[in-house]
């Protein structure tokens, strides 16, 4: 396999699919169709692993925002944030540090300064109800930091990536 060159072997891969009829593809028996089915799964996760790889190897070596491709049309490069959880269980400690956070905020009296327990408790249950329908987020309003204190930024982890397209065509 090492002299194999990979944008022949891409070319001739996709010259043989696009010959196959499209009711080809679906003559056979359940078990014919669903094999067809798992390898083109498997064929799809492979091609967006190396679409990958091809994508951050692209975005290191552009020297500017956009540049052209003789033949094809021109790469654009982009600047995007990306974000992920800093710990194992981190999403839910942001969950449960925040129901907590707004069920003291609820459960406030604001005439003594003390907390109700009842209130909380009500406030604690409410939230937890609303997490089950809202199952997942990453992201927290200002009010998040500024009513209740819990900081987006203590949960998650930031930091900036490039994104390539591929503008076929455009010569610009």
């Amino acid at each position: 396999m090492d002299d194999v060159e990979p944008s022949r072997a891409l070319a001739a891969a996709l010259d043989e699919v696009r010959d196959i009829p499209g009711d080809t593809w679906t003559e056979g028996d359940l078990t014919e169709l669903a094999l067809r089915l798992d390898r083109v799964n498997a064929l799809r996760q492979k091609l967006d692993e190396i679409k990958t790889w091809l994508e951050l190897d692209l975005a290191d070596r552009m020297e500017g925002e956009y540049a052209a491709i003789p033949g094809i049309g021109r790469l654009h490069r982009t600047e995007f944030t990306s974000s992920g959880w800093k710990y194992d269980g981190a999403g839910e400690r942001l969950r449960d540090d925040l129901a907590d956070a707004v069920s003291r905020d609820i459960a406030l009296d604001i005439a003594t300064g003390e907390l109700d327990p009842m209130k909380r408790n009500v406030a604690l249950a409410a939230v937890r109800a609303a997490y089950e329908a809202i199952p997942a987020f990453s992201s927290l309003k200002a009010a998040g930091n500024k009513r209740f204190g819990v900081r987006i930024s203590d949960y998650r982890n930031y930091s900036k990536a490039y994104k390539v397209a591929l503008e076929v065509g455009v010569t610009e």
